[in-house]
């Protein structure tokens, strides 16, 4: 595919073949380093270089006598220990990316993300896959910008204009540095990548999410995730044993929570602890059954802009829980799991998709609620939340305009002195 005049120049050769794909491209860039010995090539052969390909022990052995000095090295000792996994070499493979990882603060972060990810291909339990999984992110972007939190955060206070800031300098600096708060908090944290919170939501069960949660491997400020996440799925299961055991866990990471959990724990029966469970998720958008990434959620508000409140049906698609992010390679599924784990959470998942969206969800049982518990004092708000949660949202789920109107029904024809009702009313008189 390259002309002979590009081949002309040795810089403009490499990078054009560099960005080439196939086999072709391998197999000239291994002529180029049979004839050079150059690092260059090497690690343009290995980069491109599969379990199948033409010449491996040759680049390989290269590979193993490389200069660790060379600009070249970690990209051809991150490809060549790929290529031991790939080939099955799985000894070679962590003898390699374990020396790399011990080589401390001269590796990048994302250097080091890179080869944590080649590690966590070899985890044969469940805390190494932990450790391996934990990124510590090397970037951090708010609205384009990008940097350190603490970067972010003087970037931010270069837009004080004394014209419309009339608080002053000193309150407008410590606006900006309320408003990045929690940020700050995670600025030198580990996390957990997107794709490994991806294949932990749909590959574990709620049995293995406990062990995680519970994890000496897991950083103590993630277990608040896990908690909230496995109280509810058993509330969405309609599993109250498991959903009381993991009360405790829940209270212990976020106290707030307290009052109205303990409400669910102190109802005398069955029915009045579904009934607390619901106006309690109704209250705290923040619940979600699928485990966040990044961050988490840090916002307890529903709110029409949110995209966030609750759970949208998307976030537990029954897809390949293999399947990769676009432009990375399919993270295998871990070594540990087990057929029995495989199936139970292949089953865990299939109840929670045909749960589907939680507007719509919500409004559901919330409207069976009111069907067998008219005189509940709570559920007048109850139903104006799931009106609300309905609604038009820009990026949420809900825009149940029917559903929506069948809620309105039952409030104006059941509770029409109810405040909640009125201010339905008011919002609907201003459209």
């Amino acid at each position: 595919l390259m002309p002979d005049f590009l081949r002309n120049d040795a810089m403009t050769e490499w990078l054009f073949t560099y960005q080439m794909p196939g086999a072709e491209a391998y197999l000239y860039s291994f002529s180029k380093f049979k004839a050079t010995g150059a690092d260059l090539w090497l690690m343009t052969a290995l980069s491109k270089a599969d379990k199948t390909s033409a010449g491996l022990p040759r680049l390989l052995d290269a590979a193993n006598n490389a200069s660790r000095t060379s600009p070249a090295y970690l990209t051809i000792a991150y490809n060549a220990a790929r290529i031991y996994i790939e080939t099955g070499k799985s000894s070679e493979a962590r003898k390699l990316i374990d020396a790399i990882l011990d080589t401390g603060a001269d590796l990048s972060i994302s250097s080091r993300n890179q080869f944590l990810g080649l590690r966590l291909r070899l985890a044969e339990t469940l805390d190494d896959f932990l450790a391996n999984s934990l990124r510590r992110p090397y970037a951090w972007d708010f609205s384009g910008s990008t940097g350190s939190i603490d970067d972010l955060i003087a970037e931010q206070k270069t837009y004080f204009d004394p014209e419309y800031n009339k608080e002053g300098r000193e309150a407008f600096d410590r606006e900006v540095e309320g408003r990045f708060e929690i940020e700050r908090l995670w600025q030198d944290r580990l996390m957990l990548d997107t794709e490994t919170i991806g294949l932990m939501n749909q590959s574990f069960p709620a049995s293995l999410l406990l062990e995680v949660e519970r994890s000496p491997a897991l950083p103590d400020y993630l277990r608040p995730k896990f908690a909230i996440a496995l109280w509810t799925r058993a509330f969405m299961l309609n599993d109250y044993p498991t959903l009381e055991k993991l009360t405790t866990e829940v209270i212990k990471y976020q106290p707030e929570f307290a009052p109205g959990l303990t409400r669910i724990t102190n109802a005398k029966t069955p029915a009045a602890k579904q009934n607390a469970a619901l106006f309690f998720v109704l209250q705290n958008p923040l619940f979600s059954p699928y485990v966040e990434d990044g961050m988490g959620k840090t916002d307890n508000e529903f709110g029409n802009f949110d995209g966030n409140d609750w759970w949208c049906a998307e976030y537990l698609s029954d897809g390949d829980a293999e399947a990769p992010a676009a432009g990375t390679a399919p993270r295998p599924m871990p070594k540990f799991l087990t057929a029995f784990q495989k199936q139970a959470a292949l089953a865990e998942r299939k109840k929670l998709v045909d749960i589907g969206d939680a507007p719509k969800y919500l409004a559901g049982r919330v409207i069976e609620w009111a069907r067998r518990s008219p005189a509940d004092r709570r559920v007048p708000e109850a139903l104006y939340i799931v009106h609300q949660a309905n609604g038009w949202t820009k990026y949420g789920c809900g825009n149940d305009a029917e559903l929506q109107t069948q809620i309105a029904a039952i409030m104006k024809k059941r509770y029409p002195n109810s405040e909640w009702t009125a201010k339905l009313n008011a919002e609907e008189s201003e459209k």
